[in-house]
């Protein structure tokens, strides 16, 4: 999505406050770590979660420091606010500070400028500067692998691929599965939609209807809480027309999102929550990374699959687990745009 584009989004400011103390308990130093987010906060079943309960926590945990958790909620209606969230932070000395979301990054480029004795990092996105370091996922690994299980598993030989927006980590997404897919069954036929939005469930129930009309059985969606939709339609579908249909799920574990009906047939997740972890420690240990691109894949175990129960046979498991020691052993790369995915279809 174009980062200029004004929308109205909910800002999201984390503030977390963490305090170590020694044995005798007589002094304590403080360590603030904040997050800045557009996306629908500390319960969105997407990365938040995973951010402030788990990261932090074991941050805190291994650390021997305790945590106390103080969240402000900030409805915007323009961009202005994301850097005014992220000044906020800066000025009152935080240490280390997330921007996370699609279109953060311009903002998190100028504040890092002005507030340059502070840390920040920046998620599926890059920023330039000497004291942000910038975090991408190699989501066309683990796409790919659904992508195998899609091509499997489907019955009607017609899958779909639901988008919410056409950037580089949504291309990661998408070009990873077709490659899984392709990889594993050449007649299988892939449909892909860009939903325009990571925030219309609405639309993503329309999307997913128009996609099962055409036959597909199995929909792969990478769109936020427009993905919500389309679990709304597969539910209803399997519900009342008896129909089997199926959802993979994103970023987070969303097998709960398909039920009752069960439609959940994997989730394919992006460990948010040890990449916290990681700059969280690294920070903390004066090894921050400032100026690099953190790349977390297969390898780094910064991606996994998440299977709901029973849902998908051993065979297919075996299959997967095949492409995994590949990828896992640099003997399969995975395409991630557009040209890698061309030139890869010209080796199938």
């Amino acid at each position: 999505m174009n980062r200029w584009r004004t929308a109205l989004v909910v800002i999201t400011l984390f503030a977390v406050t963490i305090s170590a103390c020694d044995d005798k308990n007589t002094s304590k130093e403080n360590y603030n770590i904040g997050f800045v987010s557009n996306t629908y906060g500390i319960d969105d079943q997407y990365f938040n979660q995973a951010f402030m309960e788990e990261g932090i926590s074991k941050f805190a945990k291994e650390e021997n420091i305790n945590v106390k958790k103080e969240y402000q909620k900030i409805d915007s209606t323009s961009e202005y606010k994301l850097e005014k969230n992220l000044r906020k932070l800066a000025k009152k000395d935080y240490q280390l500070i997330f921007g996370t979301g699609y279109n953060i990054d311009y903002a998190v480029n100028s504040v890092s400028k002005k507030y340059n004795h502070t840390n920040f990092a920046i998620i599926d996105s890059k920023v330039y500067q000497p004291n942000t370091v910038s975090i991408l996922f190699k989501e066309n690994e683990g796409s790919f692998l659904a992508g195998v299980i899609a091509a499997m598993k489907t019955k009607t030989k017609k899958v779909g691929f639901i988008g919410g927006s056409n950037n580089d980590s949504i291309n990661r997404f998408k070009y990873g599965f077709l490659s899984g897919v392709k990889m594993t069954d050449q007649h299988v036929e892939v449909f892909t939609k860009n939903a325009k939005t990571y925030e219309q469930p609405k639309i993503g129930t329309k999307i997913a209807a128009n996609l099962f009309n055409q036959g597909v059985d199995i929909i792969f969606q990478a769109a936020g809480s427009t993905g919500i939709g389309v679990f709304k339609e597969a539910k209803n579908r399997k519900k009342e027309q008896k129909q089997d249909v199926w959802v993979i799920g994103v970023d987070q574990d969303q097998y709960q999102l398909g039920l009752p009906e069960n439609v959940t047939l994997i989730s394919v997740v992006k460990r948010f929550d040890k990449v916290v972890y990681d700059v969280s420690i690294q920070s903390k240990n004066h090894q921050f990374q400032g100026g690099k691109t953190l790349l977390y894949g297969l390898n780094e175990d910064g991606i996994k699959l998440v299977k709901a129960k029973d849902n998908i046979e051993d065979s297919i498991l075996k299959k997967v687990n095949l492409y995994k020691d590949q990828i896992l052993e640099g003997k399969l790369t995975v395409p991630g745009t557009e040209e890698e995915y061309r030139q890869f279809e010209k080796s199938l």
